[in-house]
């Protein structure tokens, strides 16, 4: 095993519990966190842009038209028209922008789908106003698209998965277990930084008496206490327990 790297596992052993310590200060932050703020719950639901009036009968099926449409239908998501008719339909004291900004809806790039997300401050708000904007949402759509004359709309929304059970959410919709598992991380990394500092700080404080003894060593070894033994001094042997005459 590389040095460096089995000297920096043996710190993280040595000094493990600056690891626990920093995990759990983090996920009681995080706990601290949660519970302070205002929860918030999201309902994701999915639709598919289908092409059954004339444009289905072009070369690619209408496929190409139904992509174009996916795109402009995600951003058309948040329209605060549609937000004041489920407003209106849920008898929500809301304002229309306030909706709009909890209603997010994205095209995954070369299909026609389009995946939504609807928060709210309660599980049941969130999935009734998801289940009600995917109604709203799919008249707006069949309006835009119906064709004097035709039976038809040139494009239509089908729901693919109806607005799921509302997970709790934290700032920008991200899962409260994820949440927790980053604040974990972040813990394990703050504890390993300071386990690291520590014995990088502690090391200074040791070399000193590491020193001395070195030093000390030979000194020993030039006095003796045996009376036979005898030290080299100015070039001439003397024996140790002759005296300066």
């Amino acid at each position: 095993m590389n040095t460096p790297l089995a000297e920096y596992i043996g710190v993280l052993r040595s000094w493990w519990r600056w690891i626990m310590w920093g995990i759990l200060l983090m996920l009681i932050a995080a706990t601290a966190f949660l519970v302070l703020q205002p929860p918030l719950y999201r309902s994701e639901a999915t639709v598919f842009v289908r092409t059954p009036g004339d444009v289905s009968r072009v070369l690619d099926g209408g496929n190409t038209y139904a992509q174009g449409r996916a795109a402009t239908y995600a951003a058309l998501a948040g329209s605060t028209s549609v937000s004041s008719r489920v407003i209106a339909d849920l008898s929500l004291d809301l304002k229309p922008e306030v909706l709009s900004e909890r209603i997010q809806a994205t095209n995954p790039r070369g299909t026609v789908l389009i995946h939504f997300a609807v928060s709210a401050p309660s599980a049941a708000e969130a999935q009734r106003t998801a289940t009600v904007f995917l109604s709203e949402y799919s008249a707006t759509v069949r309006t835009l698209e119906s064709v004097p004359g035709s039976l038809v709309p040139r494009a239509e929304l089908v729901v693919v998965d109806p607005a799921g059970p509302p997970v709790r959410v934290v700032d920008r919709g991200v899962p409260v277990p994820v949440f927790l598992l980053c604040a974990a991380l972040i813990g394990l990394v703050l504890g390993s930084t300071g386990a690291v500092l520590r014995s990088i700080f502690e090391r200074p404080a040791r070399a000193p008496d590491a020193d001395t003894n070195i030093a000390e060593t030979p000194a020993r070894h030039l006095i003796s206490t045996e009376p036979n033994e005898s030290v080299k001094v100015d070039g001439r042997h003397r024996h140790a327990n002759e005296g300066d005459n």
